[in-house]
């Protein structure tokens, strides 16, 4: 007759609360590392029966078997820790034995494979989703308005071989007003009617909508430092709409080419579905009527 026991991870939420477990840990836990239990524990309440039965599955392509649900909690590592690369967050793990009984693995997985799971991880759970419902969370648990919107983008540089943007040769336009019934003052009239309700448009539909109309690849862009010269990036931008606290309550991550003030309205519209806020703050690169 075969004898098999159940694995301890299944186990050890019935036989043990997290406050009994933490004097068990191979050393004292800090202040972060049990922060980084609440907020994983938080994230897993979110999640569906069936998300949590995809990520409980383990990837058996390699030697070692990782659990999807570990993948996404050194992912939240990661953002907790502000871990700038993947490597880092791999590295701080094989030398912390804590993080590692946090997030459930005796081996800590190789660069490749974290990418390829990472990539299974968000065909499970939708980033854009998950971070809605932690929203519908907070918003519950506060019940509050806020007070300021803080809008601003960074960007997120890359190792990755850009998007050449096309660019379309202008021809030279003659100055001055428009010859009444002319070619060029019909095309001119035509051109601000269809600017006029493009823009329309714009601001009626739905955030969703006017973000995934934006470039998502990766691609080439210049900011202006202190010393008022350009400096050239490649990669992504990350925009993002903050409360008082600092808490990101919309997010949107385009191509670095796309200008602040295309991602700053649908960001505006995004809160609104959650929040309601009094002020819209914004540096001078979102100047813009349309805002």
């Amino acid at each position: 007759m075969d004898y098999h026991s159940v694995p301890s991870v299944l186990l050890q939420p019935l036989l043990f609360s997290h406050d009994e477990l933490s004097n068990h840990f191979f050393s004292n836990p800090s202040e972060r590392e049990l922060e980084l239990l609440n907020y994983l524990n938080i994230l897993r309440d979110l999640l569906t029966a069936e998300e949590l039965r995809l990520l409980s599955l383990s990837n058996r392509l390699g030697r070692t078997g990782y659990p999807l649900l570990s993948v996404l909690s050194i992912m939240v590592l990661k953002l907790l820790y502000q871990q700038l690369t993947v490597r880092q967050t791999l590295q701080l793990l094989q030398e912390n034995e804590n993080l590692r009984m946090i997030v459930e693995i005796d081996s800590v997985p190789s660069e490749a494979t974290m990418s390829r799971l990472s990539r299974q991880v968000e065909q499970i759970v939708d980033p854009q989703m998950l971070h809605e419902r932690i929203m519908g969370l907070y918003q519950e648990t506060t019940g509050r308005v806020i007070g300021h919107l803080s809008i601003d983008s960074t960007v997120i540089e890359a190792r990755e071989k850009p998007i050449k943007v096309a660019q379309q040769q202008k021809e030279p336009k003659k100055r001055g007003p428009k010859k009444k019934g002319s070619p060029e003052e019909a095309e001119y009239r035509a051109k601000k009617v269809q600017e006029t309700q493009q823009l329309a448009q714009y601001l009626v539909e739905s955030p969703e909508v006017s973000i995934s109309e934006l470039e998502k690849r990766c691609s080439l862009t210049a900011k202006q430092n202190s010393q008022g010269r350009r400096q050239w990036f490649i990669g992504y931008k990350a925009h993002m709409a903050c409360d008082d606290f600092g808490v990101p309550v919309a997010f949107a991550v385009t191509g670095a080419c796309v200008h602040d003030t295309q991602a700053a309205i649908p960001l505006m519209k995004l809160t609104q579905k959650n929040f309601d806020f009094l002020y819209a703050l914004m540096d001078k690169g979102y100047v813009s009527t349309d805002i």
